[in-house]
């Protein structure tokens, strides 16, 4: 029976998928990744000395990464395999998205398996490891970035026109600034400001900025979203993967954006899409959304159709426009006031 089991190529395939889903997780903490896209084909001992890590375990990595067909590699350097590097893959079977999820689920299910009993619902971010905790800005970032990349930003039309315009753009609930940071590249014109509470996020998005060259015109609070106003009022406000969790409090939270918005100006909503029937968990593009639905209970919060959302953001005096994305599982909602054009 040993040998069966050890000869299922299916099992060996699956084992060794878990084991490079770890490699991935490590290049994404160590800023491993992200110092290769930035620097292309590099020997590991000139990676250790600029990052300030140990050329051992800099080479030890570089050789796994290679195996599991993260890196490239060419006389004793290497480099981003095309797949993980500067055009990823949207889809969540991406080799990042897969090692993202492969090390926040097995935390987070451990954490889980108590609350069915107690009922209890901790605070957002309490099923985290803290172990993990200071990577998870990161981790979204490797998540989610290339769907803005490949599909958001080309498919909403909002982004064109105002790629011509100067302005100022909010980011509230920020984590470290990614989307900023995707985003002022081809907004020459604006300025970036973001909101978020955590202090470890805001200073890993300020150093972000700074390598990017994005400093002058980035500026990253720690606050509360409730509690901050702005010195001046936000042509475009985005709010990326926040409102289910203020969902309860949504009316005061559209009435905030009121407030920091301009007369003219828009908000952005993007938000995982939660299927109107069951039936539809069952499409392998919207599996996770089901484990992480769960993972949202946990928090007190729960994933939102976009029949809910168009009618919350109309409900607060907005006029919507709608676009789906990544096969449906995720949706972008512009509100713009009732009335006025641009």
């Amino acid at each position: 029976m040993f040998s069966l089991i050890v000869g299922d190529e299916s099992i060996v395939a699956g084992r060794e998928q878990g084991v490079g889903a770890v490699v991935g997780f490590l290049g994404i903490a160590t800023g491993i990744f992200d110092f290769l896209r930035r620097s292309g084909m590099v020997a590991p001992e000139e990676i250790a000395g600029r990052m300030g890590l140990d050329a051992g375990y800099v080479r030890g990595f570089c050789e796994a990464g290679f195996a599991f067909g993260y890196l490239e590699e060419e006389g004793g350097r290497y480099c981003l395999a095309p797949e993980s590097g500067g055009r990823r893959r949207a889809a969540e079977g991406s080799f990042l998205a897969a090692a993202v999820d492969a090390v926040l689920g097995p935390s987070v299910a451990l954490r889980l398996v108590p609350l069915f009993r107690t009922g209890y619902r901790p605070e957002p971010g309490a099923l985290i490891d803290p172990e993990i905790l200071p990577w998870f800005g990161r981790f979204l970032e490797e998540k989610h970035s290339s769907l803005f990349e490949e599909e958001i930003f080309s498919g909403v039309p909002l982004f064109v026109e105002l790629a011509q315009r100067e302005g100022v753009v909010l980011d509230l609930g920020c984590g470290n600034g990614w989307l900023l940071r995707r985003l002022l590249p081809r907004f020459p014109g604006w300025r970036g400001i973001g909101i978020d509470r955590e202090a470890g996020r805001i200073a890993q998005g300020r150093q972000a900025a700074e390598t990017a060259g994005l400093s002058e015109r980035m500026e990253l609070v720690e606050a509360d979203l409730f509690s901050w106003s702005s010195p001046e009022p936000a042509q475009l406000i985005l709010v990326s993967r926040v409102l289910h969790h203020l969902w309860p409090a949504r009316n005061r939270f559209f009435a905030h954006l009121e407030r920091l918005a301009r007369e003219d100006g828009t908000i952005l909503l993007w938000e995982p899409c939660w299927p109107e029937t069951v039936a539809s968990l069952r499409d392998p593009a919207r599996r996770n959304l089901a484990f992480q639905n769960l993972h949202e209970y946990a928090q007190g919060a729960r994933l939102l159709t976009s029949a809910e959302v168009i009618a919350g953001v109309e409900e607060a005096g907005w006029k919507t426009s709608v676009y789906g994305f990544a096969g449906g599982t995720e949706m972008v909602v512009l509100g713009s006031r009732k009335g006025r054009g641009w």
